[in-house]
This record gives C-alpha cells, structure tokens and sequence, in this order.
C-alpha cells in the first residue's frame, strides 16, 4: 500500500507499484489462490501509463474494482465477466455500419445501405478461404460453411438478410439476460441442464424445426434412461418451453414463435413420486426443545420453520425489521429482497409468529438493528444470495442429532404444518396463503383480522397430529 500526499491530504492507495527505475506507476496485486486456475500468472502487474500521483490513485482504484468484481465472479462459478448475447452484440455490430434488422430486403432502404458491411465479411472470408469458394458464396449464393465467420458476424449476417434464426444452444444466454438472472448461479446451472438434456437426445436445430415427434423422442428418452423422475423431466420441459417463448417473443423470431413444446405429456407425470415423510406430534415435542447447545441461531431457524412451514430462503432472507414483535399478533413479512427471490407472487404473505417461533424471533432480534439480517450465517453478501444449502444441511444435523438418522428432514416442516392444519379444519384458502401456495388472495389480506384468524389456527395446530392423509 502507498501513501500518496493529494493536495493536503495523505492518502493510502492499494496495490500501486513504481518499479525501480520507472517513472511511471505501475498496479500490482497477487491473484487469490481460489482462482489462480484462471489466470497465466499467480499475480497481475498493469503499468498505469502516468506519473502523476493523482490519476495513478484513480486508475489503480478503478483497477481493483474490476479486479475484485472479477475474483468474485470467479469463486461463484461464473465467467470472469458478464458476456453479452450473441443476438445483443450482433446488433450492435450492425449499428456501428448504420444498419438495422432486415435492411437488405428493405425496399425502402438506400441501395448501397449495407456496402460497408458486405465488404467487412467478404474480406473477412477471403483471408480464410480460397478464391473459388469465395466467389461461390458471394455470387452464387451458396452457404457459408459454418465456423468460418465469428458467432457474432454470422448472426448480424443473419440479421440484415432478414434470416435470423439461432439454434436452440444459442437461446441460454439470451434468455438468462431477458430475466436479468445474470448473477443466479443456481437459475443458469438449470437452464444448462435443460440444454445438456435436449442436445442429448436431439439435433441442435431452431425451435420451430423441431416436430411432435421430436418432443415425445426427447421425453421418453429421458424416462428409458431411469436416472430421472416424471416430475424432474417435466421441469426441463417447462424450461424449454419457458425459454423458447420468451426469447422468440422478444427477438421477433417469428417461424420459430410456434414450436411444438408448448404443448407436451409427461407419461405418468408425478406417480412415481416418493411420499413425503410427516413429522410425528413426538417427534415435534423433541424438537420443539433445546436441540442447539451450540450455534443457537440453527435452532432458531429450524423452530421457526416448523411453526410457520416457511421455506428454507425465506427464512435466510429474513431482516430484523420483517419481524414485526410489538403488535398485538407478532407476525413476520415475508417479501422480497435482492438477496432473496420468491418463488411466486403469492408467496409474500403475513403469517403469525407463535409457540417456539416467536420466542425463535424474540432471542435472533435481540441486540440487532433494523436492517440487519436475522440470520447472517447463512448471508453471502458477496454474491447477494442467501446459502439456502448450508442452511439446510445445519438443521437436517440438528434434527438427525435429535430424532435419529432415519428422521425426516427439514423438507417435511412444509409438510407437517399442512397436515397439522388440515387436521383442525383450517379451511384451503387460509392454508394455501400461509404456505404462499394461494394462486389469488382475499380482501382481508395481511390486516390485523386477518393475521389474528390464522394465529388463532396456528396455536390450535401445535397440538394437532401430523400425517393424517385426509381424502
């Protein structure tokens, strides 16, 4: 670190460096050996191009923002920076020649509109090919063998001709930046996944290439292999079918708007699913009972989570000032915040904090600010996610510490606190907003009639059974 005299202040500035002999600073930083994979030296050294003291402190702070923001990228498993879609970089590539969508078949357009362009690609072409296939490509229309022209070209190609049409491979990165999930990890591990299992059994082809046959080739292929559930192959259906819509839709691909996974059968859709195992009325007493000596904040969440069915982000995500303590019902919000999505819109609710949750909410808010979160453990401010998987794991411990190996996990809470409900006669609609299952939500939503109606179901539940299948 170097100290730098600005103007009448001393300032300490990292990672600037001026090498013995040199007049000019120089950033230097050794890489983090989490990531030393990614990088050809295990340190980066920058000459900043300056001698005055002054703008050496601005570029070398701007240096380690990107820097930092690159380790960071890094670690969580994304690319060292955010790329652009393909389909984004190809019109802009467009905009610098003064071009647009279609502007070859545009009969409006000025003859010569797109002369720049052509003569960019065909120069590009006659550095790679020779002189015959050139002339065969430009001037007898044959295709150009693809791998020839940059992705990028290709498609802006593409792009003024009018016949834009990309693979299905080439819609991930345009459909994760549509849904600005361009930092979700988890989302864009899933939409991979989608795409890895439809390359698996099928050609890389552009949706509305693809036929009724296709998709039924695709779903049972998935189901002979035997290493997957109905309900799992119906989640990579629905996203495809999710993606292929929205980025049809947004890109104007019009042949390719109406492809055949929008309507789709997964045979035996869910039978094969494994009941869920409740919790016992005893083995909810247990733990309901000091099952943390150390690390309390993990008995926290799990009493919090079997008194209210809360998932498991929802209770990470939680802030101090989303418990709400003096009000004649203690209740917690549950809403969303950038560390934390919802899984739907009914998933924002009011539920009443009662039994061992609201003293769970009295012992984790004490001492604490408004904005902090309640559960910092499981925080990762660095990649604004909450660490939904150690969370999980913590409590699934402690439960097993209590109840045995063969005890059901944290996944079941949701599910005891249904049946607990159920089995007092709550009726469907206040179950369904407890549990952010409810596809629509009543009037009386959130005020205090409200909250102190399903408060006084939850206090009758704690008692309840848990596990009755009713019809």
């Amino acid at each position: 670190m170097v100290s730098l005299a600005l103007g009448t202040l001393n300032v300490s500035v990292q990672y600037l460096f001026k090498p013995k002999g040199r007049l000019t600073w120089h950033y230097r930083r050794h890489v983090p050996v989490s990531v030393k994979a990614h990088y050809p030296q295990p340190h980066i050294l920058k000459s900043l191009q300056t001698r005055d003291d002054v703008e050496a402190a601005k570029l070398a702070t701007e240096l380690n923002r990107h820097y930092e923001e690159e380790f960071s990228r890094l670690e969580r498993g994304l690319p060292k920076t955010h790329a652009q879609p393909t389909y984004e970089l190809a019109l802009e590539k467009l905009n610098t020649f003064g071009l647009y969508r279609n502007a070859i078949n545009d009969q409006s357009a000025p003859v010569d509109v797109a002369t720049d362009f052509l003569n960019h690609l065909e120069d590009k072409l006659r550095a790679v090919i020779p002189k015959e296939q050139l002339e065969a490509i430009w001037y007898k229309g044959e295709p150009i063998p693809e791998g020839l022209l940059k992705a990028v070209d290709s498609a802006a190609l593409e792009l003024v001709q009018g016949k834009y049409r990309p693979r299905a491979s080439f819609y991930m990165d345009s459909y994760v930046s549509l849904l600005g999930r361009t930092e979700d990890r988890k989302f864009i591990n899933s939409v991979k996944l989608a795409i890895k299992c439809l390359l698996e059994f099928l050609p890389d082809k552009p949706p509305g290439d693809y036929t009724r046959a296709d998709v039924r080739r695709l779903i049972n292929g998935q189901l002979e292999k035997g290493d997957v559930k109905t309900a799992t192959v119906d989640r990579r259906m629905s996203m495809l079918r999710a993606m292929f819509n929205k980025v049809t839709k947004e890109h104007e691909l019009k042949e390719d708007m109406l492809h055949p996974f929008n309507d789709y059968n997964v045979p035996g859709l869910r039978e094969d699913a494994i009941q869920r195992q409740d919790f016992s009325a005893e083995e909810l007493t247990l733990l309901r009972g000091n099952i943390a000596q150390r690390k309390p904040h993990i008995q926290s969440l799990a009493h919090l989570m079997l008194e209210t069915g809360l998932r498991v982000n929802e209770c990470c995500g939680l802030k101090v000032e989303d418990v709400i303590l003096d009000a004649d019902t203690p209740y917690v919000v549950i809403q969303r915040n950038p560390f934390r999505r919802l899984k739907t819109r009914s998933s924002r609710r009011y539920i009443p904090l009662v039994g061992v949750a609201l003293s769970a909410m009295v012992r984790e808010c004490k001492g604490k600010e408004p904005k902090d979160w309640l559960f910092p453990s499981y925080i990762d401010e660095t990649a604004q996610t909450t660490k939904n998987t150690s969370a999980s794991a913590a409590v699934n411990k402690r439960i097993r510490s209590v109840l045995g190996e063969d005890a059901p996990t944290r996944h079941s809470f949701r599910h005891s606190f249904n049946s607990r409900l159920r089995n007092v006669e709550c009726p469907k609609d206040i179950r369904d907003e407890l549990g952010g299952w409810a596809s629509s939500v009543s009037d009386r939503y959130g005020s205090p009639a409200d909250i102190k109606i399903k408060q006084r179901y939850l206090l009758q539940s704690i008692d309840a059974p848990s596990g009755v299948d009713w019809a």
